[in-house]
């Protein structure tokens, strides 16, 4: 959710040449396509997304109900690699007959800031449909001003998991459904303890998007302007007492010799999620959309948890993760519709509770645990419903919108304070150097792009 326009902006020109190389065969392959697809009388609706495997292969088959469901419409889906290649190619084909009508992304403010796109809210308010049918925490992080600019699709959050057999084998307590910072560290030094060093108690990556989390549980933002909600934010706010409870919890743990610092990049998640298959770790935070991965590589039981909270701070919830739909405003006003059409099909209750039990992302619409799908699928392993009950259990707020930042350093800056922070340095002072520098990048765009800023707040 963090990730920002002008970082992202800066690898697309970089990309730029290299998929412009490639656009003239697209269009040629995507125009005979479609004329194929428009052979049958039907209106073709183009669907990029960035689900592959198995989740490719559900959405695909949500896709196909679609068409068989209707005879008006043709929604032809394509995958097109991960949210960064994707979106490398939308903003490199806008305006072509190559764009997408439906558009699945993640990066928010890069799609915000590019502005090819119809809010959904518009489509919501002519149609008097019923967005109260969504989880309101949801759909908090998808909005600008209290609109909604698009459609939460495969939403996740933040949660604990731990070992259970880990536990039992130690003869550790069980963590509770909302453990405390105090909790955790409690039961990651009990089994660093017990088993003499084999098992590393707890870990936390070396991520921003966790820290913010565990900030909005503490009911604290990263940016000022409500999180850069209701207009463009204008300083970050990182040495802040939330913050710096949180990384005393984690230093506290590396005193302790409790917690495993798996370091940076890309291996760090990889070899972070080995660890914990291999019964090298007992506890970890991630989303709650890496559940699938460990139910499929897990050789023990394992459980999940509300996300930690700092002691003597009540929880208030975190912010969703994962992507959402966008409809693309070059299209035409049938088009527009179709995709409206197949976005609501798809946040129906029954495909949004197939969704979940396929995925593991959570089922946005709140009607879909009533589902007999669903319900079974919690009732032989109850804790895949933890991130719904969080969701309901938290707060909707500013701190649980998550920050929307137009500006290319908070994950730069936050993420090498969390580097000298775990290697022992002073977390005031990291903390502060970090803040000095995101700001820094904050007053250069807001300086020099302010037209763009005000067309993101006014749509």
């Amino acid at each position: 959710m963090s990730k920002t326009f002008w970082h992202r902006w800066g690898q697309l020109i970089a990309a730029t040449l290299a998929v412009l190389a490639v656009v003239s065969g697209i269009a040629f392959t995507t125009t005979a396509r479609n004329a194929a697809q428009a052979s049958s009388g039907r209106i073709v609706i183009s669907f990029w997304h960035s689900m592959n495997g198995p989740n490719g292969q559900l959405l695909d088959k949500i896709v196909d109900n679609f068409n068989q469901s209707q005879t008006k419409y043709k929604v032809v889906s394509q995958y097109e690699g991960s949210y960064g290649l994707a979106e490398s190619k939308y903003i490199n084909t806008l305006h072509t007959n190559v764009t997408p009508t439906i558009m699945q992304q993640s990066d928010i403010p890069t799609m915000t800031a590019v502005g090819d796109y119809v809010p959904i809210q518009q489509f919501a308010d002519a149609d008097h449909y019923d967005l109260n049918q969504f989880y309101p925490g949801i759909l908090s992080g998808f909005k600008l001003k209290g609109k909604l600019q698009s459609m939460p699709f495969n939403a996740s959050s933040s949660v604990m998991y731990y070992n259970k057999d880990l536990f039992k084998k130690y003869g550790v307590k069980p963590l509770s459904k909302s453990p405390s910072y105090s909790e955790i560290r409690a039961a990651a030094k009990a089994l660093t303890e017990k088993s003499k060093g084999a098992v590393k108690g707890a870990t936390l990556q070396i991520y921003p998007w966790l820290p913010e989390q565990l900030a909005a549980n503490q009911n604290a933002v990263v940016v000022n302007k409500d999180n850069g909600r209701t207009a463009a934010a204008t300083s970050a706010e990182l040495n802040t007492p939330a913050m710096q409870r949180t990384f005393a919890w984690v230093q506290n743990m590396i005193k302790d010799g409790s917690f495993q610092n798996y370091g940076t990049g890309s291996s760090a998640s990889a070899n972070q999620m080995a660890g914990f298959l291999a019964g090298k770790i007992g506890i970890f935070m991630q989303s709650s959309a890496a559940a699938g991965t460990i139910a499929k590589g897990a050789k023990f039981k394992w459980g999940e948890t509300f996300t930690v909270h700092a002691d003597g701070v009540p929880a208030n919830g975190v912010a969703a993760g994962g992507a959402s739909l966008w409809i693309s405003k070059d299209k035409s006003k049938a088009e527009q519709q179709g995709a409206w059409e197949f976005i609501k099909y798809a946040m129906e209750a029954k495909q949004q509770a197939a969704w979940q039990i396929g995925t593991g992302y959570i089922a946005v619409n709140k009607a879909s645990v009533k589902t007999a799908a669903l319900q079974t699928a919690i009732k032989k392993n109850p804790d895949i419903n933890v991130p719904i009950e969080q969701l309901q259990a938290g707060k909707v707020n500013a701190a649980t919108a998550g920050p929307f930042l137009v500006n290319s350093q908070m994950d730069q800056y936050l993420g090498t304070a969390m580097q000298q922070i775990y290697g022992g340095k002073d977390i005031k002072q990291s903390l502060q150097e970090a803040q000095d520098e995101v700001n820094k990048g904050i007053r250069d765009t807001n300086k020099n792009n302010a037209a763009i800023l005000k067309s993101v707040f006014t749509k």
